[in-house]
């Protein structure tokens, strides 16, 4: 297996996962409580930067099997 079939083995993993998440919570979520909630957390210099789950939302946001809209003025994301 190469690098790069490793590295989107594990992409499609991490997208299951959030996948996953998203369904059992019909509601919407942000991207900051699926960070906590499947460890994506990432520390950069000291400051929290949840980057990885965003890009990855906004993969799947393109794929069309998640949606976003803005409830109470943030960002929810929502399975499709």
């Amino acid at each position: 297996m190469t690098s790069k079939d490793k590295a989107q083995a594990g992409l499609a993993l991490i997208k299951a996962a959030i996948l996953e998440y998203l369904a059992a919570h019909q509601n919407g979520v942000r991207n900051a409580e699926i960070t906590q909630a499947l460890g994506l957390e990432s520390d950069f210099e000291g400051k929290q930067k949840n980057y990885l789950a965003w890009s990855i939302l906004g993969l799947l946001v393109s794929e069309g099997t998640v949606r976003h809209e803005t409830v109470e003025g943030h960002p929810h994301y929502f399975s499709t």
